[in-house]
């Protein structure tokens, strides 16, 4: 069995979920005293399906972790700095945009997820008031006389509090009764490694490259490093749904035989396969708090509506959640009242973000105004 016998309960915080929502909570309260558990259902490293985009705002975040994370993860994990978006309009207008500069080193990466979330669990194994415990799904959930209790495939363990970060699928939403997103919410991405690819952007700037079958969403290269790059595309489910759209196809499609794209693949070797995820998209994120529960990451429906970043946006979720946890374990509060100054705090630090996304991701479904804003947005428009 994986769990120890505690008279009362066998920590303080459970958090199912090890990618980077759950363990930036965790790793933000590694110095707190608390005793928190880290369950996921996979063992680690995995690899994720992903666009692999790490924006200045994840480097912030690490920036902010104890005991020199960014350090590590700068010697350590293999990545390519970045330096901006690129973003190309239906009508092949390009507007190229910096990333805000970020002290002393990149603004962003491009880091495979098998290593970047590889690397955040193994800084959660450094500490002993953190128990990762991997290769273990949550099947069942009580919340009974002022403790949770998780149940597993191979036991139980009961914590004051619970927090899903178990992604867009997630087993802790679903068992407390939060709502499911809504299909029109919700995108479906594919990607897949290539070697080979032409006419990169000299800064490894991420490209995003709007055309007319995909709006409001994208095609996309990133590249990645020894020359690999992460290619993929992402697609409204309800547009798959209603048009009967097989996703791998119009991948197979667009590389083979779109003007633009195609001359750029000719050369390039596939290195493994292309694989999908379903993407929650942020355009009405909330509720994701109730009594002694909080949801973050994908769970809580945070990806940006328009870029389809998920990585920093979950790190935010995770550190604002730490703080909150820390505030309301100190005042002995763990309500659906005092867990809901997580909700206030989220939503004021990303909040305006995902509104100003969820704006331009309905501006993307006209290709003419998409031109047109690409046209005349040189200059003003910026990503943290």
């Amino acid at each position: 069995m994986y769990f120890c016998v505690v008279t009362d309960f066998d920590c303080d915080l459970i958090i199912v979920g090890a990618g980077p929502a759950g363990a930036t909570m965790a790793l933000m309260l590694a110095r707190s005293g608390l005793r928190v558990a880290v369950i996921d259902k996979e063992r680690f490293p995995r690899d994720k399906v992903c666009g692999d985009a790490l924006s200045g705002k994840v480097v912030s975040i690490l920036r902010r972790m104890p005991d020199g994370v960014l350090d590590a993860f700068l010697e350590t994990v293999p990545k390519t700095p970045s330096y901006g978006i690129r973003f190309v309009s239906p009508g092949a207008h390009i507007l190229d945009v910096p990333f805000k500069p970020v002290k002393e080193v990149p603004p962003g990466f491009i880091c495979p997820r098998r290593e970047f979330d590889g690397f955040l669990v193994s800084m959660l194994r450094k500490y002993p008031n953190i128990r990762l415990i991997e290769g273990e799904k949550v099947v069942g959930l009580t919340r009974e006389n002022g403790l949770v209790t998780a149940v597993t495939e191979h036991g139980k363990l009961t914590g004051r509090m619970i927090a899903g970060a178990d992604g867009v699928h997630s087993t802790v939403r679903s068992l407390t009764g939060f709502p499911r997103p809504l299909r029109k919410h919700l995108c479906t991405g594919i990607r897949a490694y290539f070697e080979g690819v032409r006419d990169l952007h000299p800064e490894n700037y991420i490209e995003l490259i709007f055309l007319k079958e995909l709006l409001p969403f994208y095609f996309w290269i990133f590249p990645e490093v020894n020359g690999r790059c992460n290619a993929g595309l992402a697609m409204l489910q309800s547009g798959i749904s209603s048009e009967r759209v097989n996703i791998g196809e119009v991948f197979t499609r667009i590389i083979s035989d779109h003007p633009s794209i195609a001359p750029r693949f000719s050369g390039a070797r596939m290195t493994g396969r292309a694989e999908a995820q379903a993407l929650p998209l942020g355009m009405r994120p909330g509720p994701f708090s109730g009594d002694r529960l909080l949801l973050l990451g994908d769970a809580a429906s945070l990806v940006d509506p328009f870029t389809g970043e998920g990585i920093g946006n979950a790190m935010a979720s995770g550190e604002v959640a730490a703080r909150v946890v820390k505030s309301c374990f100190e005042k002995g509060d763990l309500s659906a009242n005092g867990l809901g100054d997580y909700e206030v705090q989220l939503k004021r630090r990303i909040g305006r973000e995902l509104r100003t996304s969820g704006m331009l991701q309905r501006l993307a479904k006209s290709p003419l105004l998409f031109d047109l804003v690409s046209w005349t947005g040189r200059g003003w428009l910026r990503f943290p």
